[in-house]
């Protein structure tokens, strides 16, 4: 059967660009019986795994025995399988077909079923670099992550967005690992940033690159647009000194200009430098407990699966980092305690970031959309009132960890009541 076969019979042929890659590897290497993950005994068993909620059964069951009876579906979700998995060159999966008109309410399922096949492969590779069993439940429950996402933007229906397809590559390359609320990898830092330490007593000081705008406020500007009133940030280095624009730890850059002197002050981060990326998995619950637990988890995880590979810092770029939260949402909020234990710096903004991951399309209408959260309704409330949002970026130093808790930053800034280096 010809990939222009399967999607016509699918009803997608504008399809064919986004599926042509390894079409015919994967026609060949079709096994005569059923591929594992749409075998019931198989997929019921990853799905307690990945701790789905046992109502997902009946529609996975309904899903696999809907691809298993319908040549074209087969292909396509064996195609969808191997091209996740084994050619990882091949992306595209926002382009593949949706399935509504022939799967009506499990149109998600078969991208369900293909999300859960990573778990043998999870295994696999996780008990060759003798990670503990834990961990790999914990790496696992992506699956739960995704299909929460899916489920809260089609009415409780099981499956998973395709565009999050690719995401899942990560986890059998052992590259990403979830330890407690968090999920963590070794990334080269690429915030716009330098970081220095105080060697007497600790303290942490951030200071822009060079070249970098901010607008008035010390935030890059949206989309990169020339800011009115803004200003450009400095870093230069002498002989036993360093001299730029300061950082605030909540996250803007001050319009002034401080000297270092390195017999006091030690370099710590840079751009290039190896960092755990963090990563936010979808389920809320990120209590100050849960999230300093997962900070020092994967601290120690990390310097034992990889010690020819030190981290400097835990490290992330995301709409979570947005400052405005903290007016937002108010100092009780989970998401804005833990923002008060990190150090923040601006990263570029689109104007809506993270509008996808709260409304599962960039395309949001403040008059019609869900206010069915205090995060939805605080941001749909910002956007009605003409603003903008913006994107965030954070870093706490390794050794800073132990003092998750204490806003450490904050309390060891010295940018009130004028600065000293």
């Amino acid at each position: 059967m010809t990939l222009e076969v399967v999607l016509q019979q699918l009803a997608a042929p504008q399809a064919l660009e986004a599926l042509s890659a390894h079409w015919e590897d994967s026609a060949a290497s079709l096994p005569p019986g059923l591929p594992d993950f749409l075998q019931p005994e198989s997929f019921l068993e990853w799905r307690r795994f990945c701790e789905l909620d046992p109502s997902a059964d009946a529609a996975l069951l309904a899903g696999a025995e809907r691809v298993r009876t319908d040549p074209a579906l087969l292909r396509l979700t064996w195609h969808c399988y191997r091209r996740l998995y084994h050619h990882t060159d091949s992306g595209g999966f926002n382009a593949w077909p949706d399935l509504e008109s022939v799967l009506g309410d499990l149109a998600g399922v078969p991208y369900l079923l293909v999300t859960l096949a990573m778990v043998p492969l999870v295994r696999q590779a996780h008990a060759a670099m003798g990670v503990p069993d834990d961990v790999t439940r914990e790496t696992c429950l992506q699956a739960q992550s995704f299909s929460l996402n899916y489920r809260d933007a089609h009415r409780g229906r099981w499956g998973v967005f395709r565009n999050q397809l690719y995401w899942l590559r990560h986890y059998p390359a052992c590259r990403l690992f979830r330890l407690g609320r968090f999920e963590f990898m070794l990334q080269p830092f690429s915030g716009a940033v330098e970081v220095y330490r105080r060697r007497d007593t600790g303290q942490a000081l951030a200071l822009s690159e060079d070249g970098v705008r901010y607008d008035a406020q010390g935030y890059r500007p949206i989309n990169d647009a020339e800011p009115e009133g803004g200003f450009t940030g400095q870093l230069r280095h002498g002989d036993g000194l360093v001299e730029g624009t300061p950082i605030s730890p909540l996250g803007m850059a001050i319009d002034r200009t401080v000297r270092l002197d390195l017999t006091h002050w030690e370099p710590v981060l840079k751009r290039g430098d190896t960092v755990l990326d963090m990563h936010i998995p979808a389920g809320g619950n990120m209590t100050p407990e849960r999230a300093k637990d997962s900070f020092e988890r994967a601290v120690r995880f990390f310097a034992e699966q990889f010690p020819d590979r030190p981290a400097h810092a835990i490290a992330c770029g995301s709409w979570i980092y947005n400052t405005q939260f903290e007016e937002l949402l108010g100092p009780e909020a989970n998401l804005v305690k833990h923002m008060r234990e990190v150090y923040l710096f601006p990263i570029a903004s689109s104007g809506r970031d993270g509008l996808w991951f709260l409304f599962y399309t960039d395309d949001v209408d403040p008059a019609t959309a869900r206010r069915d959260s205090s995060v939805r309704r605080a941001v749909l409330d910002h956007l009605a009132a003409g603003k903008h949002l913006r994107a965030g970026g954070m870093f706490m130093l390794t050794c800073d960890v132990c003092h998750y808790g204490t806003q450490w930053y904050r309390q060891n800034s010295s940018f009130e009541g004028g600065w000293d280096a």
